[in-house]
């Protein structure tokens, strides 16, 4: 009964993972496009305004965290919100989608090597290989790109990366409810956008494009995304729920060559299947838990 117990949890993480990774692969496409309407700033932060908006229906949730809790929940708020989807946004106008995303998850490879000395998680030969594997896809990427488009983007795109490990290392060490760590994260991380756009960029014209893609950036890949990756985080091993989102990647390059005609170049393609090999070394290191020998 255990043993079965155990496969149905991981066929149920599996398709949870499924989801979150195509709707965060999207959102590489979908950003890259409402920039062709706007500043960075305005578009990060629209995004992170309709994700808290949404989330405010949860806000009652709040009472649920106590001093440390609301400290949390506003650390979350800088590294995962205000610091991450900033950076981000500010790297994919001069790096395509694709590329864009393969350095962005060099976050799965940090989460990985940290994990083990900050939450005590075993840092197994086939994870370990899955991280350096992971680490040399991104490489490859980041320096073709350093090359080929924009060394400060890349460079942004890093800083994104590591400002969203520092999150995923807070969030599963908390302890507190997952739910009201999102909503305070985005209720914190929010304001400081939009305040920040208004001071750095005038504000976008409210075309169909942009209000469409804010709108799906918000209510998909924040509120719905990030809700569900918080939840992963908590219910599986930091390690291994993150070296599962190498997929991103992939399917971010798929899209972007599919979408929006973006090139396929060699060191893309190397790139993919690294951080694709990663994925399945990652999926492959968990193991069922040994039944007991009957009495």
């Amino acid at each position: 009964m255990r043993l079965h117990a155990w496969r149905e949890r991981l066929a149920d993480t599996r398709v949870l993972a499924v989801v979150l990774c195509v709707t965060w692969g999207l959102m590489f496409v979908v950003q890259r496009v409402a920039l062709e309407v706007s500043g960075p700033l305005w578009v990060a932060a629209g995004r992170a305004a309709i994700g808290a908006m949404v989330l405010l229906v949860f806000a009652g949730t709040l009472r649920d965290l106590g001093r440390r809790g609301l400290a949390i929940a506003v650390v979350l708020g800088i590294t995962n919100q205000f610091a991450f989807l900033g950076l981000q946004v500010a790297g994919l106008r001069t790096v395509e989608a694709g590329p864009a995303a393969a350095i962005i998850y060099l976050q799965p490879v940090l989460v990985v090597v940290a994990s083990s000395p900050l939450l005590g998680e075993r840092l197994t030969p086939r994870r370990l290989a899955g991280a350096l594997l992971g680490f040399a896809g991104v490489a490859v990427v980041g320096l073709h790109q350093s090359a080929a488009a924009s060394a400060g983007g890349v460079l942004l795109l890093l800083a994104a990366a590591v400002s969203w490990s520092a999150g995923a290392i807070v969030t599963s060490a908390s302890g507190e409810p997952i739910v009201p760590l999102v909503v305070g994260q985005h209720l914190v991380g929010a304001p400081l956008l939009v305040a920040t756009a208004a001071l750095t960029e005038p504000f976008p014209a409210l075309s169909t494009k942009f209000i469409l893609c804010v709108l799906f950036a918000g209510v998909c890949g924040s509120a719905m995304a990030w809700m569900l990756w918080s939840f992963l985080m908590r219910r599986g091993e930091a390690g291994v729920v993150s070296t599962w989102l190498f997929a991103v990647p992939v399917i971010a390059a798929i899209l972007g060559v599919v979408l929006l005609g973006e090139p396929v170049s060699l060191a893309l393609a190397v790139g993919i299947a690294l951080v694709a090999v990663a994925v399945r070394l990652a999926a492959t290191s968990e193991r069922p838990p040994r039944e007991r020998a009957p009495a």
